[in-house]
């Protein structure tokens, strides 16, 4: 079997879970369904691996032998976020609101094992789970806003329920990337094990009757709405203060407020509509190509001083630089217009949403 062959989301039913250090075997009350996410090398969240998660819940619930749901991946990390060339194409069905909803829909406890990088729609298949064990030096982040996009799939309405406004807007606004001591703190995580125990930790949780606890019926965000409020107003006015033409993170501010004010499913269509046109907005086309452009650059193999010695001495001068771009690109002394605008945001320190200087210098459309 290829890779491009191999299943995405693989199904067990109470997998062998010994291991040559701890080989304790835990007592069974009925059946586990494990769904394993083997999308390598990051887990991205692909159509199939939607399609897999998705099918996966429904199977369990079906089943009267599964009493729970363990959702994992192989490899060095836990879902790690979407898959961003797909998003060139919109978006695709099944999203992850269609695995939010079986999980909500399902009457067997969903039990997630993270480990890695849970990011961005590897934190909405965490919250989507009614429990969340996870391995030390787990690592969390919602990096949308840096995208141009705001986190969709519940993730502007059921994290404030989850975690509080405060603790929702570190993640999602101020861009932290959380230890996992942090998040266990704030409530993302319920537990926290030695990573070589992470599967018997969840194997033992499946095995304990544990209750649902669906995330759209917390009450967090609930807790103090004084400091929830005077959270939003600090946000916004740093950003305006920052970055007034920074579409994204003022949008998500927006959705998030007034939404936490409406009911729960007028809520997410209102965020479904506002993640649509951050998708097709100039500054989200134009943050998710640098993303892939610096990438390139990262792994690139050109004479990089060469090239930005040259750039440097030709200063951000539009009329300099662009004859030194066009023979740059000329030479193939970088790879592409995209690499080199990525070298230019980084050396010169340009706003990375703002319209592209090579794109402008060039001639081409944003």
């Amino acid at each position: 079997m290829t890779d491009s062959q191999r299943p995405c989301v693989q199904y067990f039913v109470n997998p062998n879970l010994s291991t040559q250090r701890d080989p304790l075997r835990h007592e069974r009350r009925g059946a586990t369904l494990w769904l394993t996410g083997c999308n390598g090398p990051v887990n991205a969240l692909s159509r199939a691996v939607r399609s897999g998660l998705v099918e996966g819940v429904r199977r369990g619930d079906a089943d009267p032998a599964v009493q729970a749901i363990v959702v994992h991946c192989d490899g060095r990390t836990f879902f790690s976020g979407a898959d961003l060339a797909e998003l060139a194409q919109g978006l695709q069905s099944p999203g992850l609101m269609e695995f939010v909803t079986a999980c909500e829909e399902t009457t067997k406890p969903v039990i997630a094992a993270l480990h890695g990088t849970v990011f961005g729609g590897g934190v909405v298949v965490a919250y989507a789970c009614d429990h969340r064990i996870a391995a030390a030096g787990t690592r969390f982040a919602m990096p949308e806003v840096g995208l141009g996009l705001l986190p969709t799939f519940g993730g502007t309405q059921y994290l404030p329920r989850l975690l509080g406004i405060e603790a929702t807007l570190q993640l999602v606004i101020d861009g932290a990337e959380w230890s996992v001591g942090r998040a266990f703190e704030a409530g993302l995580v319920d537990q926290v094990v030695d990573g070589e125990h992470l599967l018997e930790a969840a194997a033992l949780a499946a095995s304990q009757g544990l209750p649902k606890r669906r995330v759209r019926d917390g009450q967090a965000h609930l807790r103090d709405a004084c400091a929830g409020t005077l959270a939003f107003q600090r946000r916004r006015q740093t950003l305006m203060n920052a970055a007034p033409d920074l579409e994204a993170p003022l949008v998500c501010l927006d959705v998030m407020q007034s939404g936490l004010r409406m009911p729960l499913g007028e809520a997410l269509v209102q965020e479904h509509k506002a993640f649509l046109r951050l998708l097709e907005s100039t500054q989200s086309r134009r943050l998710r190509r640098l993303f892939f452009a610096e990438r390139t650059l990262r792994r690139a193999s050109f004479d990089r001083a060469a090239v930005e010695g040259r750039l440097r001495a030709g200063g951000v001068s539009s009329e300099k630089l662009l004859v030194t771009a066009r023979a740059l690109l000329r030479e193939g002394a970088v790879p592409d217009a995209d690499t080199l605008d990525a070298l230019l945001v980084d050396i010169f320190g340009l706003g990375r949403h703002a319209p592209s200087l090579i794109d402008e210098l060039l001639g081409e459309s944003a």
